[in-house]
């Protein structure tokens, strides 16, 4: 007998919410399928007509999530928007979750994946030919800043605004620690 869509989707997205309720207490790879399947109150084999194991359940929402933020990454960019008003969107889509999966009870691989799909995305903001000479170096080293503030912000609640970090994070990483200091931004697109 097949299920009806919208049961479907409201039997799945008990999952994921059981998911999301553990990995704020407790490391993503410690969850058990019983935890999930007590706390969404269905039991082992309704949660595996859904998901072959709890990797497939993080695989589901990771895929999920990147999905989101690589929409809204695609909808920002403009050749008429500044690389700042880009970032902010971006920023402000990263959702708690997000946050998880990239902290130290998250996801190992998950900052991997996300740079995957959001670097070709970045990289147009990078004052930098993709022909040039080290390029994937200085790709790398200007999505590691960019994640690193993030992870920071999100440890300090965003004590700032999505405006004030990507400001911030535009000025340490086309002005670098000296230009920041000195107060004196360096934005340019090619």
């Amino acid at each position: 007998m097949k299920k009806q869509p919208e049961i479907t989707e409201r039997t799945r997205q008990r999952f994921v919410d059981a998911f999301w309720k553990l990995a704020r207490t407790k490391p993503i790879s410690k969850i058990a399928v019983s935890e999930l399947t007590r706390l969404a109150g269905y039991n082992r084999s309704t949660f595996y007509e859904y998901f072959l194991d709890t990797d497939d359940l993080l695989s589901y929402v990771e895929n999920k999530l990147i999905g989101e933020v690589k929409e809204v990454a695609q909808e920002s960019i403009s050749d008429e928007k500044p690389p700042t008003e880009f970032f902010r969107m971006v920023f402000s889509a990263m959702n708690e979750e997000i946050y998880i999966l990239l902290g130290l009870n998250g996801d190992s691989s998950f900052l991997s994946r996300v740079r995957t799909e959001l670097v070709p995305l970045t990289s147009r903001y990078i004052p930098v030919k993709p022909d040039s000479e080290n390029f994937d170096y200085l790709v790398t080293f200007v999505n590691s800043a960019m994640f690193g503030l993030l992870e920071r912000w999100h440890e300090n609640n965003k004590d700032i605004s999505p405006e004030e970090i990507s400001e911030l994070m535009q000025r340490l990483v086309y002005g670098g620690m000296r230009g920041y200091l000195d107060g004196r931004t360096v934005i340019e697109r090619n």
